[in-house]
């Protein structure tokens, strides 16, 4: 239809025009407008519709309006007003008034364009098209009461968004009266067109933590922080929002996540064990004077290459055993040694065996063992006898098998006599007697260098003289090792 061809051409020209989107953090809005109506262009030819225009309601504010956001795409508004018509205008296109007050009121569903989809949801320009349902009031020439009716709206609209909140509105609609029938004639009402023009206000957008961003846009919406952070704190003040602060009480670098390094060698205080030193990354940001890969903080030679396993020190005979803590750095040796060998297995080491080719024991240095024999014996003889009493030659065949086992034992042989008789002739009995022992004992091979002989006569009684049975005790030879 003809009358419809202004606003088809306003509305293509709104969906071409591609810049910024509005947003919907402010879902509420109002406007305060001017309102005009026109009910003259509507029937006339499309160049005629701007050269013939009447546009009558000059006062404001003369229209409200009420819009919230349903979703990025559709709008829900209704609007109110009032508009003052001018008695010859009406007149003159056969629709006179007794008053010139013409009353509007209308609820409306907008699509927007600036939706995200065929523009970006962000911008100034933002238009839009609706459709509406509504009445109007009008007080017709000669009806007492006036009339009212319904329409349906169709429209066109445009917000030019001067900041987030406010911004100017233009609006341009075709009324389609939908309940025609005056008071006092059966002819229709004409269709009109209705235009508004002021000023949107929009709100509504919540800021929970008072800082500024809105809770749409804020990452933190219930913690006050920083714009520049998406609404998120920023306690230690180095740029990174604590949610992504690794380390939110330091202040840290973004290449490791807010976290400090304060010698700069690439790994974070919280995981350097040396965090004031520069170090390599693979020991934990430790130095390591020695290049050995053991840290100088573990490292007992922090000067000198060694192996990780023996705490960086060198082995230099590669026997397990560091160089510092070894006896015998230059010769591979055994541990229970402190690193020096024993080369004739007989637990001696070598630096401390006398005989280190040789077995031998601890206790003579690491040579063979000396054998420590101790005889003790005593025999017995009759009264002026030098001949062993028969019993005790066992004795002496004892004595005599443990000298041939060891050839390095010497022993004394001392005579003894009671002191019956002359003290010259006990002398020489006890004399007798010792000869008699070493004779025997030569018989059995013993060598005689081996034997020292003592006598003593009657001195050095072992028991009391004045007895049978002590006098007895005193007739010996007493056997002893040579020490």
């Amino acid at each position: 239809m003809k009358k419809f061809t202004l606003l088809a051409i306003i509305a293509i020209s709104a969906i071409s025009f591609s810049l910024r989107a509005q947003n919907t953090d402010n879902k509420w809005a109002i406007g305060i407008n001017w309102q005009y109506e026109d009910f003259n262009v509507v029937d006339l030819k499309f160049p005629d519709q701007f050269k013939y225009a009447k546009w009558q309601g000059y006062h404001f504010p003369s229209a409200i309006s009420v819009g919230r956001t349903l979703n990025p795409s559709f709008n829900l508004f209704g609007q109110f007003g009032v508009s003052k018509l001018e008695y010859d205008r009406m007149a003159s296109i056969g629709q006179p008034l007794s008053s010139d007050k013409f009353w509007t009121g209308d609820l409306n569903i907008a699509y927007k364009f600036a939706n995200g989809y065929i523009m970006k949801e962000s911008s100034w320009f933002d238009p839009y098209i609706y459709l509406g349902l509504g009445a109007s009031s009008i007080k017709d020439l000669g009806v007492t009461n006036g009339t009212t009716y319904f329409k349906q709206v169709t429209g066109v609209g445009f917000n030019f968004w001067l900041t987030e909140q406010v911004g100017l509105n233009f609006q341009a609609a075709l009324d389609n009266v939908l309940t025609p029938k005056l008071s006092t004639t059966e002819e229709s009402r004409g269709n009109y067109a209705h235009y508004t023009f002021g000023v949107k206000i929009r709100f509504g957008a919540k800021d929970t933590d008072g800082d500024g961003v809105k809770d749409k846009d804020d990452l933190c919406p219930e913690t006050p922080g920083k714009v520049e952070l998406s609404g998120c704190p920023d306690k230690d003040n180095d740029g990174i929002a604590d949610k992504d602060d690794a380390c939110p009480a330091v202040a840290g670098k973004p290449e490791f996540k807010g976290c400090p390094d304060t010698d700069g060698d690439g790994v974070i205080d919280s995981e350097d064990a040396c965090p004031t030193t520069a170090g390599k990354k693979e020991l934990n940001g430790c130095p390591d004077r020695d290049d050995d890969m053991v840290a100088d903080k573990d490292d007992k030679c922090p000067d000198v290459a060694g192996k990780k396993e023996l705490a960086g020190c060198p082995d230099r005979d590669g026997d397990g055993i560091a160089d510092n803590d070894d006896a015998c750095p230059d010769v591979k040796g055994l541990a229970q040694f402190n690193g020096c060998p024993d080369t004739d297995g007989d637990g001696v080491a070598d630096n401390v065996d006398k005989c280190p080719e040789v077995f031998g024991v601890a206790s003579n240095f690491g040579c063979p063992e000396v054998k420590k024999v101790e005889i003790v014996k005593v025999v017995y003889f009759e009264i002026n006898k030098s001949k062993v009493i028969t019993k005790y030659t066992k004795d002496l065949d004892e004595v005599a098998t443990i000298l041939n086992d060891n050839q390095d034992v010497s022993i004394s042989v001392d005579g003894y006599a009671d002191e019956t008789g002359t003290a010259d002739y006990n002398l020489k009995l006890s004399e007798k007697r010792a000869d008699y022992v070493i004779n025997y004992l030569v018989k059995k091979g013993i060598a005689k260098d081996r034997l020292v002989k003592k006598y003593y006569g009657k001195t050095n009684p072992a028991a009391d003289n004045k007895t049978r049975a002590g006098r007895a005790l005193n007739r010996r030879v007493e056997i002893k090792t040579v020490k």
